[in-house]
């Protein structure tokens, strides 16, 4: 008997893995309902033979009114079993919901259309700018607190769009502001500086003063689990979207100090406007071009290492 409450197949795209497990237990919660997951969830990896997919999906639920049948990292499985999975996606097994994690799901191809008349796609990408700070207001109010803006901007520059890091943090907050209704500035300084990881803003600030030696240094650093590479993309494009900010503040005729405060440059004001002076607007936008491809290079199968540290290099010179 077929779940009402989730549909047949649910693609789960992205590479923030808060969002890809929300979404996924999110899923298992509605099909399941209160059976034992157990009994009724099935997971498998990239190297699963399609047959033993196809048969979990196929095979009744025992104790349950609908089974899950998982596939992590798929991106290798759709791959080698596209025209099969074309095939299931005409005609998907009533008792059951597939779900697939895969970092990208390109909207061209056969599967991305069928997708749409017999499932979901749930986007698991760390969000950025105001939507990561609607994310970071959303995830305190369901702490029960409120936060300020200038200290939920703080949080985002500090720690990134990696939401599994900010929700550890905001737990730490949260817990150091007690019964206090609001989280401030200070409260943020007070427990994040010391616990964020200081290996991206080793690289910004190494971006920021034009020292490639260190650049190169902090993003051999920053790159010791997969992943770490989108966070400190991210990191990198909140560097060159300030800096943007700024220098079109100051082309309007702003007063650079007003300028940077309005991007949030609370410290090491000196090597920013040092950093202005050595860099225009135009390079500023051109640094943005190459984050953009080298951002679409990882994406495609090129290795995180060398293509981030091509990029610091360049954005140094």
């Amino acid at each position: 008997m077929s779940s009402p409450s989730v549909k047949p197949i649910h693609v789960l795209h992205g590479k923030d893995a808060h969002l890809r497990d929300a979404a996924r237990r999110d899923v298992i919660a509605r099909a399941v309902g209160d059976a034992d997951p157990q009994v009724c969830v099935s997971s498998f990896d990239a190297t699963a033979e399609l047959a033993d997919v196809l048969d979990e999906l196929r095979t009744l639920p025992f104790l349950a009114p609908h089974r899950v049948v998982i596939v992590r990292d798929a991106e290798s499985f759709v791959s080698a079993n596209r025209e099969a999975l074309e095939k299931y996606f005409d005609a998907p097994a009533a008792s059951a919901t597939l779900i697939l994690e895969v970092g990208a799901w390109p909207s061209n191809t056969k599967l991305a259309k069928k997708l749409k008349s017999v499932g979901d796609l749930v986007d698991c990408d760390s969000p950025e700018g105001a939507k990561l700070l609607g994310w970071i207001r959303a995830a305190v109010e369901q702490r029960g607190k409120t936060i300020a803006p200038d200290a939920a901007g703080l949080l985002a520059d500090w720690i990134g769009p990696s939401l599994t890091t900010l929700s550890n943090e905001l737990d730490k907050v949260v817990t150091y502001i007690g019964e206090n209704p609001a989280i401030t500035t200070r409260d943020v300084t007070a427990v994040v500086t010391s616990t964020a990881g200081p290996e991206a803003f080793a690289v910004t600030n190494a971006l920021t003063n034009g020292d490639a030696k260190s650049a190169l240094q902090a993003t051999t650093a920053a790159l010791q689990t997969r992943g770490a590479e989108f966070a400190l993309l991210g990191q990198i494009a909140w560097h060159i979207r300030r800096a943007m900010q700024v220098a079109q503040d100051v082309a309007a005729g702003q007063n650079p100090m007003t300028a940077m405060k309005s991007a949030r440059v609370f410290y090491g004001q000196r090597e920013f406007q040092a950093m202005l002076r050595r860099r225009t607007l135009q390079q500023f936008q051109a640094d943005f071009r190459k984050l953009i491809a080298a951002d679409l290079g990882m994406k495609t199968g090129r290795d995180a290492l060398p293509a981030m540290q091509q990029l610091v290099i360049e954005l140094c010179h």
